[in-house]
């Protein structure tokens, strides 16, 4: 079987594992007592609601959204498969780089894609205006952007998604860092205004909870039937749906940490003259040699190999910060590495 090249495996190796982008503050206090709870309950020996209509509401509430444009999902990456399968664009444009499972899920449909590269700097809207667009295309995007960590200001996105409608495409946002970063950009409160705006979300970044997989959809196409009855499991529904009412402040607490220690981290990048890319969120890119990430796993660090992500190729590394001690640890050991000839 062949890996996909996702980061997240470090633990299986006993590494310091920077290679996944979770929430470096790691899961509040009150959700794993709620988790510890559902157990201890039993909610496991019961099916979860058929919709997941507990924490569809939760994630109404904490989002500011409808509940009637929300939709949950087992993760982000199911929701993007289902929702391309049942939208069946003719071509799909997707700014490069970008998460590689986007193109994957395109092909599943025989989708003409598209790649448009972009890097956050100038408008995307002319660049794919004025270039790619046709009848029956939709853009697939995520902002912030994974791996890259730039983001599209919402009035770019809105313009970007009424011209497209013209077309007859859809504008997909994934969404799934939007709560990493202070001067958030989401288009969640805007789905209601716009019938081609469709906004994936995974919450299991934030929340710091990859094994219990909870996303979200939002948007006004009707897209109830695809969701799988009992789309999320009956632990994640019980802890996660009653944790969101203490979100709002863990929020915070990420976007204050995130600002503080990312300035930190990138001015010592400077000092060091590592080649690194801005990033308003957790996670940044840095550019060195191809046999960077195996010096920094022989120190006991695992950072994310972008090799597989087009058009970034052998050399570019996604790193993502930790709490200061473990960050500490890491650029002592990135000291090391960039003395090495």
């Amino acid at each position: 079987m062949v890996s996909r090249g996702h980061g997240g495996y470090g633990w299986r190796y006993g590494l310091i594992d920077l290679s996944s982008n979770m929430n470096p503050l790691g899961t509040p206090r009150e959700l794993v007592a709620l988790i510890k709870e559902a157990v201890e309950q039993g909610h496991y020996s019961h099916y979860p609601t058929e919709l997941g209509d507990e924490l569809r509401e939760a994630l109404a509430n904490y989002e500011g959204s409808n509940l009637d444009t929300t939709y949950v999902f087992n993760g982000a990456t199911e929701a993007l498969q289902i929702l391309t399968m049942y939208l069946r664009p003719k071509h799909v444009i997707i700014p490069i780089p970008n998460y590689s499972d986007y193109s994957r899920t395109s092909r599943l449909i025989g989708a003409e894609i598209i790649h448009v590269e972009y890097w956050g700097y100038g408008s995307l809207r002319n660049l794919i205006m004025n270039k790619v667009v046709m009848h029956g295309s939709s853009v697939l995007l995520s902002n912030p952007n994974s791996p890259m960590g730039y983001m599209i200001p919402r009035d770019e996105l809105l313009s970007l998604a009424e011209d497209i409608g013209k077309y007859g495409g859809y504008l997909v946002v994934d969404e799934s860092f939007m709560d990493f970063v202070a001067n958030e950009q989401s288009l969640i409160r805007y789905v209601n205004e716009h019938d081609n705006i469709i906004v994936v979300k995974s919450y299991t970044k934030f929340l710091a909870i990859p094994g219990l997989r909870v996303g979200a959809v939002y948007t006004r196409v009707d897209v109830e039937d695809l969701v799988p009855t009992w789309p999320v499991n009956s632990i994640a529904e019980y802890a996660v749906s009653r944790y969101m009412r203490y979100a709002h402040s863990f929020r915070e607490e990420t976007i204050n940490y995130v600002n503080s220690e990312m300035g930190r981290i990138l001015t010592i990048l400077n000092e060091l003259g590592v080649q690194h890319y801005d990033s308003a969120t957790h996670f940044f890119v840095i550019r060195d040699r191809p046999w960077f990430g195996e010096e920094l796993r022989k120190r006991g660090f695992l950072i994310r190999d972008l090799s597989n992500v087009p058009p970034l190729s052998m050399g570019y590394f996604r790193v993502s910060i930790r709490d200061r001690t473990t960050n500490n640890e890491f650029l002592r050991a990135l000291r090391e590495v960039i003395q090495i000839n």
